[in-house]
């Protein structure tokens, strides 16, 4: 009989939401500052991109043209005029993205257009001497400076731009004798940035989704495992109880065998082991039940003599070792009592099941040695067989339960591969540790270190003086 089926590895219920909560919290973070850098970059990149197209285009101007220019409509048939106008129309065709180029100046008060960009059937078309009346403090201030500069987004009659202005400087004089202008949509120029700045949260995005959909899922996993783990509690409840009875009535009627025959004597026998290891296997899922539902620390917390509990146990399973002609022998140097703190039934299981491992799998007419020593503030209790050993390559994976080493298997003992993979769990509970060494073929010493409990040290004292 095996239920490890139903059994639910606790590792997956413990795992822990924390790491994926601070992943996603770091893509977040990173996702943001991504997007600002990002934006910050394109903003940056977007204003030196229209600076150096004014700074190119006013280089590339003829003062002499420019200072030739009246600021009225007799322009239009000023050969200086058309010159400018077909180098701001082509200024414009080769910069995308710009709308508008125009020269600007201020003969009075007031700032006008000298020649734009634009085709004189054109409705946008200002004419020579149009008053440029949304001029700001900035543009006014520009004809008496030398520095180019960007301003916007400012709103007039034609629309809302981010503007680029550089004056026009006299090489003679070094006076300002007019302002050229690029004019981009701001609608466009924003939207260029806000798309460099959502490309980064859109690449967190991609694995923020996976996360909440793995931790959506690790939920729903967890439900399931809750289900699964209550199921197996109360079904290895129930079970225990009539494999027990059954295992008691098998051995009343073996005691009891005057009136039996060697074949219905071994029929009993096959029955005795078989509900015997259903009740083992039933144990250590009830057993594992505990860790799976958080109830291990609520183990009692009382003083033992970890002597006494090794001594209990050997007796237990004394009668199983003589079956196969083991003996079990305590060796080296045990002291008459030393204390641990801990739950005195959780104790016991680990050792019976590190002992019965070692029965099971020694050779017949072996010896398998309990020895005992401390370590600083540890005690260490060690159990060695000459047994089948566990290949070096499996050692590890015996130790992280739901996994038999396959020479275990090979020999068809039966084993759910929990009862090691448990004890580890109820020796880390008493804030102890389980190792093992192993050698295929030659045997395998599992050791066990536990905290020294106070009162050896003061029973120690107590004797030496």
């Amino acid at each position: 009989m095996n239920n490890t089926s139903a059994v639910v590895d606790p590792r997956l219920l413990a795992k822990p939401k924390r790491l994926t909560s601070v992943v996603m919290m770091l893509i977040i973070v990173v996702g943001i500052m991504g997007s600002l850098f990002a934006g910050i970059a394109a903003n940056t990149y977007n204003n030196s991109l229209m600076m150096a197209r004014v700074r190119t285009a006013a280089s590339a101007l003829q003062p002499d043209d420019v200072k030739a220019l009246k600021g009225n409509d007799t322009d239009l048939k000023n050969p200086a005029y058309k010159r400018l106008k077909e180098r701001l129309a082509q200024i414009r065709l080769d910069n995308q993205g710009i709308r508008f180029v125009y020269l600007m100046s201020k003969p009075g008060k007031d700032v006008i257009f000298d020649v734009d960009s634009e085709a004189p059937d054109s409705r946008d078309y200002s004419p020579p001497g149009q008053v440029y009346y949304e001029a700001s403090s900035k543009l006014q201030s520009a004809f008496s400076g030398s520095e180019p500069f960007l301003e916007g987004p400012t709103r007039d009659r034609w629309g809302v731009w981010v503007s680029a202005l550089a004056p026009v400087v006299d090489p003679t004089s070094g006076n300002t004798i007019a302002v050229l202008g690029v004019d981009a949509p701001a609608l466009s120029y924003y939207f260029q940035i806000f798309i460099f700045t959502l490309i980064p949260l859109c690449l967190a995005a991609i694995p923020l989704a996976g996360l909440l959909r793995d931790r959506k899922l690790e939920n729903k996993e967890r439900e399931i495992a809750a289900l699964k783990n209550q199921f197996t509690s109360i079904a290895s409840h129930e079970l225990r109880s009539p494999l027990a009875g059954m295992l008691w009535a098998i051995q009343s009627m073996l005691k009891d065998n005057k009136n039996l025959t060697s074949e219905q004597k071994e029929l009993l026998n096959d029955m005795y082991h078989s509900t015997e290891a259903s009740l083992v296997t039933v144990n250590e899922i009830l057993d594992l039940s505990v860790f799976e539902r958080g109830q291990a620390g609520k183990m009692q917390h009382e003083t033992l003599d970890l002597v006494s509990v090794v001594d209990e146990v050997r007796a237990t399973l004394k009668l199983g070792a003589q079956e196969k002609k083991i003996k079990l022998s305590k060796v080296g140097d045990w002291p008459d009592h030393t204390y641990v703190s801990g739950d005195v039934a959780a104790l016991k299981r680990a050792l019976m099941n590190i002992i019965s491992n070692a029965i099971k799998y020694s050779r017949a007419e072996t010896t398998i040695e309990l020895s005992y020593h401390r370590e600083g503030d540890k005690q260490v209790v060690a159990v060695r067989d000459w047994g089948i050993g566990i290949p070096k390559s499996e050692q590890a994976k015996v130790l992280e339960g739901y996994y038999r080493a396959r020479n275990a298997v090979k020999i068809q003992a039966h084993g759910t591969g929990l009862g090691l993979w448990i004890t580890k769990l109820i020796i880390e509970q008493h804030g102890g540790t389980l190792w093992l060494e192993s050698h295929e073929n030659k045997g395998t010493t599992i050791f066990v270190s536990l905290p020294l409990h106070a009162r050896t040290t003061d029973r120690a004292s107590l004797s030496s003086s």
